[in-house]
């Protein structure tokens, strides 16, 4: 098994939504316990409102993006795909689609699979182009399975 995933996932999984969910959580919680008086532009509801809105927004947007990001090992005959806390066994002949957008020296990749499986169907990772390519010419087998995938 050789790791594909970017050691950056575990920052951008588990770090960002982590610090940015407790202060932005104690911060909106603030807004609405704190005295009126005591600090009147933070509390009025010209403020207040459009700034839950927003934490709400911006929580929606986190869950879906850099929340869904998964870390992906890959081998000769299968892969494992890890949130951090499960990890499942999968077969290469169950991706139906690959989608590789290129982010600088990281790619994010999503495998589309046939059906829905532990992690849904869809498994987003946040690849090293280093390690992904040597992987991919180490065993020339998987990049012809997967070649004809990528769209």
């Amino acid at each position: 098994m050789q790791r594909v995933s970017s050691n950056s996932t575990v920052f951008f999984k588990l770090f960002i939504p982590t610090a940015w969910i407790v202060f932005f959580t104690t911060f909106t919680a603030a807004l609405f316990l704190i005295d009126g008086r005591s600090l009147p532009f933070l509390t009025s509801p010209v403020f207040k409102y459009p700034f839950l809105l927003g934490y709400i927004l911006f929580f929606i947007i986190l869950y879906y993006t850099v929340m869904q990001l998964k870390r992906v090992e890959m081998g000769p005959e299968h892969y494992y795909v890890s949130n951090y806390l499960k990890s499942f066994r999968l077969v290469y002949e169950d991706i139906e689609k690959i989608s590789i957008i290129p982010i600088g020296r990281l790619q994010l990749v999503t495998f589309i699979l046939k059906a829905k499986g532990s992690f849904g169907k869809k498994i987003t990772f946040l690849a090293s182009k280093q390690l992904y390519e040597l992987f991919m010419k180490a065993n020339p087998e998987v990049e012809t399975k997967l070649s004809p995938l990528i769209k």
